[in-house]
């Protein structure tokens, strides 16, 4: 008993630890996405934007409702789900508008010539204008130790062509992640005519320097089985489920998924379930944040806010997903993985009769 309590709650430590996100102690994401304009917000947010969708899309079904008419079942589940970060999901490239501050103006002259007023020609012009660059380097995965860079690719200001500028204040956020983490509890309740309800929710936690977190959703599945006077070899149903999750004020993303399930269950008071899905998916994140700059009208240099807001979809459409579940008397654990466009594992420790 005492090993099974330790397992618990081991379990339970990793799951909820999942959503410290292990980002860089020293930088403050909110501080960060402000500096950013819209063209390159949209590279440096988007891997997290697809994993967000898909974790969400992860880890509902562990097997198809039975084709019963009426057996009660109660199901309580902690569940972690993590999508896969290759290293193309790590840095972005872009051609986009964007606009500078007056240090960041300040630091391109100063580069560009040693003569003070040629330095404040410089500076007033590239104040004057939201610029055409090549945005490039390292999304919110990506490494701590590198910047987003812009290239003037030749441009010239005041005769003097400029050189990349490194964005200091805008590296990769979450330091080179390899899984994108999220975690749930979730409560399952069956079968009524072959139909169970699932309910998802985690309670409000505050990420250092993101914001709030939090996450509901709900679905059901229905084995059509009930209304055929045979019985099938194995258990099948069809079902949704819908999502919503939201970051602090940056990131809320909204999910919904439908699919065709399979289970076999063998045993009973201690069984094995093997069990297979294909999915349909959609995900839309907005982002939305104050991205801030300086702007030089008639030799005054004032501060703009512009309020920035936009959608983006996950990458993935379509999923199919293989996975067992374990159960011994009321624990039951399981484990599956999603192969998708962004591929994805999840577990779960539930407690059910």
């Amino acid at each position: 008993m005492k090993k099974l309590t330790r397992l618990i709650f081991l379990f339970s430590f990793i799951i909820f630890s999942t959503t410290a996100f292990s980002q860089n102690d020293n930088t403050d994401f909110n501080q960060t996405i402000k500096n950013l304009s819209t063209s390159a917000a949209t590279g440096y947010v988007g891997p997290a934007i697809s994993s967000f969708g898909s974790n969400l899309n992860t880890g509902w079904v562990t097997k198809a409702p039975s084709a019963a008419k009426n057996s009660f079942n109660l199901e309580i589940k902690i569940i972690a789900m993590g999508s896969i970060i290759d290293d193309a999901q790590k840095v972005f490239s872009t051609v986009g508008s964007f606009n500078f501050t007056d240090a960041q103006a300040q630091e391109i002259a100063a580069s560009a010539s040693p003569n003070p007023l040629e330095q404040a020609s410089i500076k007033n012009e590239l104040l004057s204008h939201a610029w055409n660059l090549k945005i490039s380097g390292p999304t919110i995965m990506g490494a701590d130790n590198q910047n987003v860079v812009l290239d003037f690719q030749g441009q010239q200001v005041q005769g003097y062509t400029l050189q990349n500028y490194n964005l200091t204040d805008v590296k990769g956020f979450l330091n080179d992640l390899s899984i994108f983490p999220t975690a749930a509890i979730q409560l399952g309740i069956g079968t009524l005519y072959g139909t169970s309800l699932a309910f998802r929710w985690f309670p409000t936690v505050n990420i250092k320097d993101l914001g709030d977190f939090t996450y509901w959703g709900f679905g059901g599945m229905h084995n059509p089985a009930v209304w055929f006077n045979q019985e099938f070899p194995i258990d099948i149903a069809v079902g949704g489920f819908y999502q919503d999750l939201k970051v602090g004020t940056i990131f809320e993303t909204k999910a919904s998924m439908f699919g065709l399930y399979a289970s076999k269950t063998i045993g009973s008071v201690i069984a094995f379930t093997p069990y297979v899905a294909l999915t349909s998916e959609t995900s839309t994140t907005t982002v939305q944040y104050d991205y801030t700059y300086d702007m030089n009208s008639g030799g005054n240099i004032t501060q703009k806010t512009e309020n920035i807001s936009f959608e983006m979809d996950g990458a993935n459409s379509t999923g199919f997903t293989v996975g067992a579940a374990f159960k011994l008397a009321i624990l039951n654990l399981n484990i599956d993985y999603k192969f998708a466009n962004i591929k994805t594992a999840s577990a779960g420790l539930s407690f059910g009769f």
